[in-house]
């Protein structure tokens, strides 16, 4: 056990102190910083737009004094088009509208500067509908109570359901837009953390073969115990990193709750209509079991296919065919995530390596039930439990062999060591 100790907390240790480490954790918070900063200077510089409303006939004028939106500012003091025309010279507005009649209707021709703020015409030429719509009952000479069942809108309901053992359960809209937004992100960061952590227990086996130092090393410490050593300390420094990671968004939530909702209540009152699913529901459960297992058998597969190289320049060459294979899963899950349920998805969410990112957007989603997500989860084990004793072989086998062919070269000379010693011992 204290040799295995050792293992860990060399493993540990070294690479927590390494720069790319640091730079690997701290890289998606410098992102997210600068994103967040960007985005907040980019709202906070935009202003008001400007414009004026006009028109020659007096008799529309106490209407358009009524209309208003969002971050609009009109000015009620220009009430011509000369008036409006000089002032967007003078770039004192964004833009104008002149309100005429036409054919016993309104007309509305907008204006705007090219280098100005764009018009909100989309809301203006709703609320001028309404103001059209006053007009044409004024002129028919409708009632007030004609007038509003004229105006009255179409009354529509929308109910989001899915369907559970058969029968029909109500679902928030918004709540599945949370699971769909959780369930691509668990693929980003499964696709994050396997390209990452895949090359670093590569290159921390390749390095110590390079340098000749197995050799030292194994003669006083069990193949078994260093393999089993640096897959631990490899998956220390996966929780190390979700650690800082969880640190830093309780630190975040108090700022929201103590700052930001303070200083944009509609932010909260956005927030408060989503409901994150509990900790200890099924779904999350299921995808941190899904993230441990993934991670775990990405790693031990990266360790063996580490100790077939004879150098870390080599390291690539056997991380690429996982990198292609973390892609390809990675897709399949953000087809999962957007509503997807066709046959490759339904197949691939039970493959090995593959089900730790499909399966839990399948279960945001709710496109698989909790029955189906344990059945794929126990593959899981089984397929990570085979590799670990796989990769164990290949690793005794092959970690003081030094070739300087291809990896595939190195992998058949693995296996002609591995028939040697059988046959021998027969």
């Amino acid at each position: 056990m204290s040799k295995f100790k050792t293992v860990f907390r060399q493993v540990y240790l070294k690479n927590l102190r390494s720069g790319s480490f640091i730079w690997m954790v701290i890289a998606p918070i410098v992102i997210a910083l600068v994103g967040g900063l960007i985005g907040y200077f980019i709202v906070r510089s935009q202003e008001d737009v400007k414009m004026a409303i006009v028109t020659p006939q007096a008799e529309l004028q106490p209407a358009l004094k009524q209309i208003k939106a969002d971050n609009l500012k009109v000015d009620r003091k220009i009430t011509t088009q000369k008036a409006a025309q000089k002032a967007l010279s003078q770039e004192k507005l964004d833009g104008y509208a002149v309100i005429t009649t036409e054919k016993q209707n309104l007309k509305v021709a907008y204006v705007n500067r090219t280098d100005g703020q764009d018009l909100p015409t989309t809301t203006l030429d709703a609320q001028l509908t309404q103001l059209n719509l006053q007009y044409q009952a004024t002129r028919l000479k409708l009632s007030q109570s004609q007038l509003t069942q004229l105006l009255q809108p179409t009354e529509t309901t929308h109910k989001a359901v899915s369907f559970k053992d058969g029968k029909q359960v109500m679902r928030n809209e918004n709540q599945r837009t949370i699971n769909v937004v959780l369930a691509t992100a668990v693929a980003v960061v499964m696709m994050v953390f396997i390209m990452s952590y895949a090359g670093m227990i590569a290159s921390e086996v390749a390095s110590e073969k390079g340098t000749r130092i197995m050799e030292i090393i194994l003669s006083s410490i069990d193949v078994k115990t260093q393999f089993l050593g640096k897959i631990c300390g490899i998956f220390a420094l996966i929780l190390t990193q979700l650690a800082v990671y969880g640190v830093l968004f309780i630190g975040g939530r108090t700022f929201m709750n103590n700052y930001l909702f303070g200083q944009y209540p509609q932010l909260k009152s956005i927030l408060s209509s989503l409901t994150l699913p509990s900790f200890w529901s099924l779904q999350i459960l299921m995808t941190i079991a899904f993230f441990i297992i993934g991670i775990l058998t990405y790693t031990i597969v990266s360790a063996m296919l580490g100790s077939l190289v004879s150098s870390v320049e080599q390291v690539q060459q056997v991380v690429t065919p996982i990198t292609f294979f973390a892609v390809f899963a990675y897709v399949i899950g953000l087809m999962s995530a957007n509503g997807s349920d066709a046959l490759l998805v339904r197949i691939a969410a039970y493959i090995p390596l593959i089900s730790p990112i499909v399966m839990p957007a399948r279960l945001a989603t709710e496109a698989a039930s909790g029955a189906e997500a344990w059945l794929s989860l126990a593959i899981s084990i089984v397929a990570m439990v085979l590799l670990y004793f796989l990769s164990l072989t290949l690793y005794r086998a092959n970690v003081l062999v030094y070739s300087d062919g291809n990896v595939w070269q190195s992998m058949r000379s693995s296996f002609n060591i591995l028939t040697n010693r059988r046959s021998r011992k027969q």
